[in-house]
């Protein structure tokens, strides 16, 4: 097995590192320069493997396409699901997130008492995210219960601008991002219901093309930062972004 100090210049391949615009967990500046919780780990993971590696930020479609397809691209923060098992060679955990909840604009009337209520309505999701795939797991189908979109980076704006769209999918840490990317308070916003059965669970991935001996090294770096107190540093440096609103 491999050393957490090990390299080797000849055949140390680059990592390409791909994910999206998430506050917190990864933040895109307009110099598209990246930030937040979920980069800071992956920096440390990386630093510690000390594997030459780009970092770039793509619609979710894309980071998530190319994660599958490409050799030694590696995607965060990647939702755990039953369906992604066997699509990704998994490098480990980043972030447990204890919920997911539907969110309505607070004009409209919206009654939903369970999950099969929520089928009633029609749902905005990413293409390819945890909502789509996770809802679509819970038995919901596209262009029946859900609308897909291939590139969004508000879907509080198509609550917005759309009236035939009726919900959204977001955790309660994120809504508020969402919300002020679209000009908009979280007040404008109810909670519709929560989906107990679709927690966030953010992981570090790779292609299945991506070498065993890389995973396991990028594996023992990332555990390395839990192991030695390096991952409650960047938490307590987030924390306060990371705690949910009371609603």
């Amino acid at each position: 097995m491999l050393p957490v100090s090990w390299v080797n210049a000849e055949n140390s391949p680059s990592i390409h590192l791909v994910t999206e615009h998430l506050p917190p967990y990864q933040i895109e500046a307009k110099n598209k320069s990246l930030s937040g919780f979920a980069v800071d780990v992956i920096k440390a993971t990386m630093k510690r493997s000390q594997y030459d590696y780009t970092l770039n930020s793509y619609s979710w479609s894309q980071s998530y396409k190319l994660a599958q397809v490409k050799a030694n691209h590696c995607i965060f923060s990647l939702a755990r699901t039953k369906s992604r098992e066997t699509l990704f060679k998994w490098v480990g955990p980043i972030y447990y997130v204890n919920n997911t909840a539907m969110w309505a604009l607070k004009t409209r009337t919206i009654k939903v008492g369970n999950l099969n209520d929520v089928k009633k309505y029609t749902v905005a999701v990413s293409r390819d995210d945890m909502t789509h795939i996770g809802l679509i797991e819970l038995g919901f189908k596209e262009n029946e219960h859900l609308y897909v979109l291939d590139n969004t980076k508000s879907l509080v704006k198509l609550l917005l601008t759309r009236p035939g769209i009726d919900l959204i999918v977001a955790n309660d840490m994120t809504i508020k991002f969402h919300t002020n990317l679209a000009g908009v308070t979280i007040d404008d916003l109810q909670r519709v219901y929560e989906i107990k059965s679709l927690p966030l669970n953010l992981f570090f991935a790779c292609s299945k093309q991506t070498d065993d001996n890389i995973i396991k090294h990028l594996s023992k770096n990332l555990q390395s930062l839990y192991q030695d107190g390096s991952y409650d540093t960047i938490l307590k440096k987030w924390r306060d972004q990371l705690l949910s609103p009371d609603f």
